[in-house]
């Protein structure tokens, strides 16, 4: 598995503050129900491990990126436990210059025109629009204008009831945090049937576009 599920299946789960014991039932679920990338953010204690265990778990079946990552030693450490992808809150180009040396797909934050192009210029593959839920779907637009090879995911207030507008607007990709939150309030269960909506969504707005 590649960087690419990450553009096809269109969703990527975070986990944040996860606690060791609900690492695997989560991704597991996540897995059953279609969600094929997920990001451990640097931030949740034990992250480090939590990659390794990832990796070690899913091998390919899992395509296991570290987010949160805010420099280049942090990148490197996630890179030496298995990360497959980054993702950064900000544009940093030692991140993005660590990530293209080992061959590790970097999705750096942005919410400028400037780091946007200026991400691109570094090398990264698509670029985590952040805050989205602050930029509103109409950025996403306006920035196709001008950028028109633009790759960006739409990370930051991110749910269930504004997915498809974020699709509709140019996001390529999802980065959201509210599968997690379906764990912690209807298990596993709910962990699948809610992973099965956002990937429903994908392909319906997709299939949308398609139509025109």
């Amino acid at each position: 598995m590649n960087f690419d599920c990450v553009k096809e299946t269109g969703v990527v789960s975070i986990i944040r503050g996860i606690e060791k014991e609900e690492l695997l039932p989560y991704v597991s679920a996540l897995q059953e129900g279609g969600i094929k990338a997920v990001e451990v953010t640097c931030n949740t204690p034990g992250a480090i491990d939590m990659i390794s265990q990832l990796r070690a778990y899913f091998g390919e079946e899992m395509f296991v990126g570290a987010g949160t990552v805010l420099d280049k030693e942090t990148a490197s450490l996630v890179i030496s436990a298995g990360a497959q992808f980054i993702l950064s809150p900000h544009l940093s180009q030692e991140v993005i210059e660590v990530g293209n040396l080992y061959g590790r797909p970097v999705v750096p934050g942005a919410m400028t025109p400037t780091e946007v192009i200026q991400a691109i210029r570094w090398g990264a593959q698509m670029v985590k629009i952040f805050p989205a839920g602050v930029l509103g779907t109409q950025y996403f637009k306006n920035i196709l204008g001008p950028y028109p090879q633009a790759q960006m995911m739409a990370v930051g207030g991110v749910n269930i009831s504004n997915a498809a507008d974020f699709l509709r607007a140019g996001a390529v990709s999802l980065g959201t945090s509210d599968l997690f939150k379906a764990m912690r309030t209807g298990g596993s269960r709910e962990v699948i049937a809610r992973a099965k909506e956002y990937l429903e969504i994908v392909q319906t707005v997709r299939q949308e576009g398609a139509l025109y």
